[in-house]
C-alpha cells in the first residue's frame, strides 16, 4: 500500500524582508522528495486585487525559462488556468490559489506551500501534492507592467513558492529565489540564480544539456528499466537499483 504522509501538514512560506532566517546554502525539503512526473499546477483564474491578468502572468512566471524550467533540469513544472472551486489539500491536484481558504498564511506571510503530502516508493520519496495559498488580504499585490508603490510582486513570490512545490527549502544566499524573504517592489525571485539551479539539479538531475529526468537516479530502488533515468535497472529481484 502506498502511504500518503499527511500526519503533519507542513508550510513553506515566503515572508516580508525583515523576517529572513539563516539556513546554509540551498536546502532540500526533509525528507528529500521529488515528483514522479512533471506536475501541472492549476493557477487561480479568479483574479487578484491590484494585478492585471494575474493568472497568465503567474503561469508565465513559474514556467519561464528564466525560472525553474531554465535551471538546467529541463521542464520540471507546467501550469494552466483553472477554478479554485475544488481546492482541497492532499487531493493530488496541485493548485496555486490567489487567496487562502486554509487561513494558515497570515501576518507577515506572503504566500505558503503545503509540503506535507508525499509517499515513499522504495528508496524514493515522491511528492503527491503541494498546494500554494496567497495572503491576499494582509498585503497589497502588483505585477510586472502594473507598476509598484509598496506592493509585492506576485510573479517573484509565486516562483519562490513553486520552488517549495518542487522540493526545495530555503537558502541563506541573498538574492536567490529561495531566500526566505523579499522586500516590496522586488521581483528578483522571479529569476532563479546559481544557488537555486544547483538545488533543482540536485533534485532532478542536470546533464549540462538541459535534459532533466524525474525518474530514478543512480542508486535509487527500481523494478524495471523504465523506472530509471538511465534506463538501466539492475540487481537481484527485490533489490534492484538504477545504474
Amino acid at each position: 500500500m502506498k502511504r500518503i504522509m499527511t500526519s503533519r501538514i507542513l508550510l513553506a512560506a515566503i515572508a516580508v524582508a525583515f523576517l529572513a532566517s539563516a539556513i546554509s546554502a540551498y536546502q532540500l525539503l526533509n525528507p528529500r522528495r521529488t515528483w514522479q512526473s512533471t506536475p501541472t499546477y492549476i493557477v487561480d483564474n479568479g483574479g487578484l486585487a491590484g494585478v492585471t491578468n494575474p493568472t497568465n502572468k503567474v503561469i508565465n512566471a513559474i514556467t519561464s525559462n528564466v525560472a525553474w524550467n531554465g535551471a538546467g533540469a529541463g521542464t520540471v513544472i507546467n501550469a494552466q488556468s483553472g477554478s479554485m472551486a475544488g481546492f482541497q489539500l492532499g487531493d493530488g491536484v496541485p493548485m496555486l490559489n490567489f487567496s487562502d481558504p486554509t487561513g494558515q498564511c497570515s501576518g507577515n506571510c506572503l504566500a505558503a506551500t503545503f509540503t506535507g503530502f508525499y509517499r515513499r516508493q522504495g528508496r524514493n520519496v515522491r511528492i503527491t501534492d503541494a498546494d500554494i495559498v496567497t495572503n491576499d488580504t494582509g498585503h497589497a499585490w502588483t505585477s510586472v507592467g502594473d507598476g509598484c508603490s509598496g506592493e509585492f510582486y506576485i510573479e517573484g513570490v509565486q516562483v519562490h513558492e513553486a520552488g517549495h512545490g518542487l522540493g526545495l527549502g530555503h537558502t541563506n544566499v541573498s538574492g536567490a529565489t529561495m531566500f526566505p524573504s523579499v522586500a516590496a517592489c522586488d521581483n528578483g525571485p522571479a529569476t532563479t540564480e546559481a544557488d537555486d539551479e544547483a538545488g533543482i539539479c540536485d533534485l532532478y538531475g542536470c546533464d549540462g544539456g538541459g535534459n532533466g529526468c524525474n525518474l530514478g537516479q543512480k542508486g535509487d530502488s527500481c523494478t524495471v528499466n523504465g523506472d530509471c533515468c538511465s534506463g538501466k535497472c539492475r540487481g537481484p529481484s527485490g533489490r534492484k537499483t538504477c545504474k
